[in-house]
């Protein structure tokens, strides 16, 4: 396999090359190859890379997901990437805010801008340049929206309408928007309301997933877009699936709660409770605030949910780690093309004692730790025990296995 790291640089003001120059009687000749227009190009900096790794995703299922990070050690013996190195290749350009791209096998698996250059010498000329990047969702923290007043839509309808705020302004060919299950509340927003809080706020209502995939769309899911078993991806360890390098399971209690309270922003308030983990294991209260919900009865709902998937400790398998340079090429490009909120099955059989263990699971984070001679793929996992009933689904259209009808 291969990878592939790239950074886009405005060179356009260099005389030294082959730019566009409007005007120009050989250069400015339209409809040749040889002279490139000016603006933000991608350069290939492979050669340069010592290592890297990314980390995209969360730890819990409910968490929020925050901002994927990207960081990639380049060899900086000769001063390429040195800010104030007049002779560098890309003088002027070794500055924040430069977008950097990650391909292995030609699939992108990280778009991101820079935040940082660090830069660290050795006496014995060893150096380093250290890029740190972010993807999107750092732009949408910094961003702050106009004062408006939303009619009662559905909560994807209602991020369409935060993107598409003059103090946002995102791309509409960037998108990747589910409409959204849940029908939310009129609401009126102040200005200066921060674009990624009231984002979270909407996808919290839902409950659903808002994240930036892996080619750079700003992606929202409802709560069972995810579950198609048509995209199921499945991992083993006796050799009939993709083979894994380590696996890792949790067992406890992060994720128990035996009373869930919803509060809606208009002050209405329910709670659930179950008695029986309550006796069993105490008082663990979940409290959800201020959520756009348009009625009491949805907020029952999700309360009476969230109770039947968490009244009990979760048996979860916490991650996967598969080493891409010993499974067949076949398998690489599978795990490739995974992304965040993909379904995947897991089969295991713990020092090979039987029988066997089977989970479906939803993909909360995804790590690569790439170097020379290595490239690991780290997925981390949500449990799927429990979830929404699909009509047809070959998995989740079972009743007799955990799933809910769906509020």
């Amino acid at each position: 396999m291969t990878n592939r790291v790239e950074i886009g640089f405005d060179l356009s003001g260099n005389p030294d090359l082959d730019f566009f120059v409007l005007d120009d009687p050989v250069k400015g000749l339209l409809d040749n190859t040889q002279f490139l227009l000016g603006g933000v190009l991608f350069f290939n900096v492979t050669d340069k890379v010592i290592d890297y790794s990314i980390s995209r995703g969360k730890s819990r299922f409910l968490d929020r997901y925050p901002a994927g990070r990207l960081t990639v050690n380049l060899d900086n013996n000769d001063r390429t990437f040195d800010p104030v190195f007049e002779n560098s290749p890309y003088a002027g350009q070794i500055i924040p805010r430069r977008e950097v791209r990650v391909y292995s096998n030609d699939k992108l698996q990280m778009e991101a801008v820079i935040d940082d250059w660090d830069l660290s010498y050795s006496p014995q000329g060893n150096s380093v340049a250290t890029i740190v990047a972010s993807d999107a969702l750092t732009f949408f923290a910094n961003q702050s929206l106009n004062a408006q007043t939303f009619d009662s839509e559905f909560s994807g309808e209602r991020i369409e309408q935060i993107l598409n705020d003059p103090q946002v302004n995102w791309s509409v060919d960037k998108r990747n928007l589910e409409t959204g299950r849940q029908l939310l509340q009129g609401d009126s927003i102040d200005n200066g309301t921060n674009a990624l809080s009231y984002i979270q706020k909407v996808v919290e209502s839902e409950p659903g997933s808002f994240f930036i995939a892996r080619n750079g769309f700003v992606t929202y899911r409802d709560r069972i877009a995810n579950q198609s078993s048509t995209t199921i991806t499945s991992f083993s360890d006796d050799g009939t699936e993709i083979p894994y390098k380590s696996l890792s399971v949790i067992f406890g209690s992060e994720l128990l709660y035996n009373e869930v309270t919803v509060n809606i922003q208009d002050g209405t308030s329910t709670t659930r409770s179950s008695q029986p983990s309550q006796i069993e294991y105490g008082i663990i209260n979940l409290t959800l605030d201020d959520l756009l919900l348009s009625s009491v009865g949805q907020a029952e709902d999700m309360a009476e949910f969230l109770l039947a998937k968490y009244d009990d400790p979760e048996y979860r398998i916490e991650s996967v780690t598969v080493d891409l340079k010993n499974i067949p090429e076949a398998d690489v490009d599978k795990v490739l093309d995974l992304d965040l909120n993909d379904v995947c099955e897991i089969k295991f059989t713990p020092n090979n004692i039987p029988p066997a263990i089977e989970r479906f699971t939803e993909i909360i984070r995804i790590e690569h730790q790439v170097t020379a001679t290595s490239h690991n793929v780290t997925f981390g996992f949500a449990a799927l025990d429990l979830n929404f009933w699909r009509l047809s689904d070959l998995v989740f259209g079972r009743l007799s296995e955990g799933n809910s009808l769906a509020y």
